[in-house]
C-alpha cells in the first residue's frame, strides 16, 4: 500500500536471515479495523502518535511457519522459554516491537508502550530492504527484538489467526478484574456486560466474557449480518441493532434488561469516539467503562457530562489500546481449550488469496462478514 485506498502486488527478493533474525512463511493474516482505517485514510496517527510509514505491507494478525531461524533467534525469540521454537514451527508473532531500554519498557515490561516502538503492518515501511514487514505477504522478515508464541499443534490456522484480536479481550479483563472485585458483584464474571460494537474486536470480548462467566452479555451493534451472527453463532443474551433503534430507545431497552441499574462492565469496541457518551450511560454506579476500540486517532472527539456519567457514579474508565505480550499465549490457550465447545471455526467467515486483496478489503469494509483473512 503506497497510499491509502490503493493496493499493489509487488515482488521482493527473499531476504537472507542472520543469527538474530528469522523468516516466517505467512499462512493467514486477518484484516483488522486499523487496516481499514488506514485504507480509508481515516488514520491521523496511532497509539503514542506513531505514524503510518508508507509504503507499507499491511497486516498484523499473523500466523505462519518459521522457514529460517538464526541460532541466537532460536534462543531468545520464544516468549515462553519452555516452548522451544525451531524451523518448521507454527508461530504467532507479537507485532508490537519494544526496545526494552526506554523508561516505558523498563517500568512496564510486556506492555506495548515503548517510546521508540514500531509495529509490523503499518509502523515499519516496506521501502527499504528487507522490505517484508507485514502480514499481507507470502513471507515476513522477523527482526531481532520480536517475540514469537508457538501455536498448539491441535489448533488450525483458521482459528489461531484470531489470537492477536482475542489477546486484546483478555487484556481488557486483566485490567478490570481487580476493580470489579472491589466494587462489582464479586467479579465481572457474575456481573452484566454491555459491548458496543459487533465486529471481531467485540467478538473477542464476548468470548472472554463468556469464559470468565459473565451473567448477561448485551451487544449493541450493526449491521444485520453481524447482529444475526452474534445471536445465532455465539448465542449472546441480547443484541440491539443500531440501524433499527434510536439512542434513547437503546438506552431504555438496555436499562430495562438490566433492571434499571446498568452494567458492571461496558466495553467500547467500535473505534469511534462518538459512542462513548452512550456507553457511559450504560454503566452502573461503581461500574467500569473500557475503551478498547479507539486505537487509531481519527481526528474526532467526544464531549460528555463528566459529573453525570463518571464522577457522579464513581465510575472507572480504563483504556486498552493494545495487548500484553503474555496475552497472546493466553489467547492461543483459550482457542485451543474451548474450540470443541465454542464455534471458533466460524470466526473467519471469508478467506482470500493475496491476489484478491482488493476483494478482501471490500468484504471487510462492507461488514457483511466477521473476520476476513488473507493468505495462501
Amino acid at each position: 500500500m503506497e497510499k491509502p485506498g490503493s493496493f499493489r502486488i509487488q515482488d521482493f527478493p527473499v531476504p537472507k536471515t542472520n543469527e538474530d533474525t528469522a523468516l516466517l512463511r505467512v499462512s493467514l493474516c486477518g484484516i483488522c479495523g486499523t487496516d481499514k482505517h488506514i485504507y480509508k485514510n481515516e488514520s491521523k496517527s496511532h497509539y503514542l502518535g506513531l505514524p503510518t510509514n508508507f509504503p507499507i505491507i499491511p497486516g498484523h494478525e499473523i500466523i505462519g511457519t518459521l522457514e529460517s531461524l538464526g541460532a541466537n533467534a532460536k534462543r531468545v525469540m520464544g516468549l515462553d522459554p519452555s516452548e522451544e521454537i525451531e524451523e518448521g514451527a507454527r508461530v504467532v508473532p507479537i507485532v508490537d516491537l519494544r526496545c526494552e531500554n526506554c523508561w516505558a519498557c523498563r517500568n512496564f515490561p510486556g506492555w506495548p508502550v515503548c517510546e521508540k516502538g514500531e509495529t509490523y503492518g503499518w509502523g515499519i515501511s516496506s521501502k527499504d530492504p528487507p522490505h517484508l514487514f507485514g502480514g499481507f505477504a507470502d513471507s515476513m522478515y522477523v527482526l531481532p527484538n520480536t517475540k514469537l508464541v508457538r501455536v498448539p499443534d491441535d489448533l488450525p490456522d483458521k482459528i489461531a489467526v484470531f489470537a492477536e484480536v482475542l489477546a486484546v479481550g483478555i487484556t481488557t479483563f486483566q485490567r478490570v478484574l481487580h476493580q470489579s472485585q472491589l466494587y462489582g458483584e464479586g467479579t465481572p464474571l457474575v456481573g452484566d456486560v454491555v459491548i458496543q460494537g459487533s465486529g471481531p474486536l467485540a467478538l473477542a470480548h464476548v468470548i472472554t466474557a463468556k469464559i470468565m462467566g459473565a451473567n448477561r452479555i448485551i451487544v449493541v451493534g450493526k449491521p444485520r449480518y453481524r447482529v444475526d451472527y452474534f445471536k445465532q453463532t455465539f448465542k449472546v443474551d441480547h443484541v440491539l441493532n443500531v440501524d433499527q433503534t434510536t439512542t434513547d430507545g437503546r438506552i431504555k431497552e438496555v436499562m430495562d434488561i438490566l433492571g434499571g441499574k446498568g452494567a458492571d462492565l461496558v466495553i467500547e469496541c467500535t473505534g469511534y469516539p462518538e459512542v462513548v457518551e452512550e456507553g457511559l450511560t450504560y454503566v452502573k454506579p461503581f461500574g467500569t467503562y473500557v475503551i478498547a476500540g479507539i486505537y487509531t486517532d481519527l481526528g474526532r472527539s467526544s464531549t460528555i457530562n463528566v459529573q453525570k456519567l463518571i464522577s457522579g457514579k464513581y465510575a472507572t474508565v480504563v483504556g486498552v489500546p493494545g495487548q500484553t505480550a503474555i496475552s497472546y499465549r493466553s489467547a492461543l490457550r483459550v482457542l485451543s481449550k474451548y474450540k470443541s465447545t465454542m464455534p471458533f471455526d466460524q470466526i473467519v467467515t471469508h478467506t482470500f488469496t493475496l491476489d484478491q486483496i482488493d476483494k478482501a478489503m471490500e468484504k471487510a469494509l462492507s461488514e457483511e462478514s466477521m473476520k476476513v483473512a488473507v493468505g495462501i
